[in-house]
This record gives C-alpha cells, structure tokens and sequence, in this order.
C-alpha cells in the first residue's frame, strides 16, 4: 500500500506497479484466509471482530498519518518561508516538539472527565485542524503552531486508544489487542508520508497536506459515532468465542 501511493512520485514502472498491487492483493487475501481458518492464531479473529477493536485502530491510524504526513513536510515548508536551512527548521520546531509532554498531561485529565471515544475524536479533530493550518499556511509560525496541534494529538491518541483495549476485549486478550492497535497506528504512521509523497507528485505539498487531512477527519467521524456503552468490559472466558 505505502508502495502503491508513492508509484507515480518515484516513477515506478507501470509494470513492477502491477507486481506490488498483485502481491499486495495475494497478502490481503492470505491473512483473510489464515484468520478465518485459524481464529486462535497470531491474529486472533475474536480480537479483530470485537466491537470497536477496528474503530479505535482506524482513529489511531489516521491520527498518526496526519502528524507523520505534516512531519514530513513542515521542515521544508518552514526552510521555504524562512529561506534558511534544515538547522533553523528544526530549532523552530522544537516548541511544538515540547508540546507533547502538556499534552499527555491534559489527556490524562481528560480522560477522567470524557469517555475514550470522545478523548479519541477530540484528538482526531485536532489533527485534522493542525494539518490543515499548516496546509494553508506560508509562514513560519502558523506552519510551528499546525504542527504543534498535530503533535498534541500524537501525543494523546495512542495512550487514549490502547488503553480502550480492556474494554474492548477478554481479559486473556488485553495484550494482544494493544499490541495489533499499536501496529495499526504505526502503519498509519507509514500511510501519511507515503500519500503526501505520493500527492506531491502530482499537486503541491500544501495541497497533498489538505488532502490528507480527509484521514484524521475520518477518525473524528469514527469517534464521535462510537457509543460509550462499546467501553463495557466482556468477561473473560464467557465471550471469547462471540463478536460483540
């Protein structure tokens, strides 16, 4: 998939690009028929089936490509509106890089007053308002203060989103559960800069950005559609076998 979106940016042969989606479509259909015919195994289907389990790793994912998909490209926006170079990007960056530690500070507050799907959309909607300030944005500081709204959901969704795990799954599953969320947000991490990379191929870095935005967006509309009552605890041993 990272391949497929980066095809035409790298010049990638139409028929290598043909071998990726093949290999790409044969993977797909490999783990479907693994999961399906060993539900206990390294995937485990009662896991992925859980209510809510896919959800909360769609939320993390596309926040993680929205703050991968603006990191990618906010030091060389900043060197293009300052005319410096990489070393005055990054130290202008560092105060949205501190912003991580008040973040997770507050989010923990937060998630003593909200339930985690409205933490989880609250993070999302402040992603996709991050990606786009620093989409529009041809100014070193607006570009700094995008960037700092994306760390901050960065910084609160993959604590906020795996925590949700014990509530999603049986007690004997908890630690699976975080750990297949965890992949889920780090391949989003993967998508973002790959689609911005791939995009810019085609449409300026700013406009790649805003496009991009579509993804933390969706995870808001994931959040805000979730129902507490998808936090509820199943007992262990008594629905491992059942979607719920």
């Amino acid at each position: 998939m990272i391949t497929l979106l980066q095809a035409h940016s790298v010049g990638l042969p139409a028929p290598v690009t043909l071998v990726v989606a093949a290999a790409g479509a044969l993977a797909a259909v490999g783990l479907w028929w693994r999961v399906r015919g060993t539900p206990d195994g390294f995937v485990p289907r009662r896991v992925i089936a859980s209510r809510g389990f896919l959800a909360a790793g769609l939320i993390g994912g596309a926040v993680f490509a929205g703050y991968y998909g603006v990191l990618f490209c906010a030091p060389s926006l900043i060197e293009q509106a300052t005319g410096g170079g990489p070393l005055e990007a990054g130290v202008l960056l560092v105060p949205a890089a501190a912003c991580s530690v008040p973040a997770g500070r507050l989010v923990g507050t937060l998630t003593d007053r909200f339930t985690g799907w409205q933490v989880s959309a609250g993070l999302a909607a402040l992603t996709v308002i991050g990606v786009l300030v620093v989409a529009l944005s041809t100014g070193p500081v607006p570009i700094v203060v995008g960037t700092a709204l994306t760390v901050c959901g960065f910084a609160g969704a993959q604590a906020v989103l795996v925590s949700l795990a014990p509530d999603l799954v049986a007690a004997d599953d908890r630690h699976t559960a975080q750990g297949l969320l965890n992949f889920m947000n780090v391949l989003g991490g993967g998508i973002g800069p790959a689609a911005v990379a791939g995009l810019s191929g085609i449409v300026p870095a700013p406009a790649a950005l805003a496009v991009l935005a579509a993804l933390p967006l969706s995870g808001l509309v994931l959040g805000l559609t979730r129902r507490p009552t998808g936090n509820r605890r199943p007992e262990s041993g008594t629905t491992r076998g059942s979607p719920r």
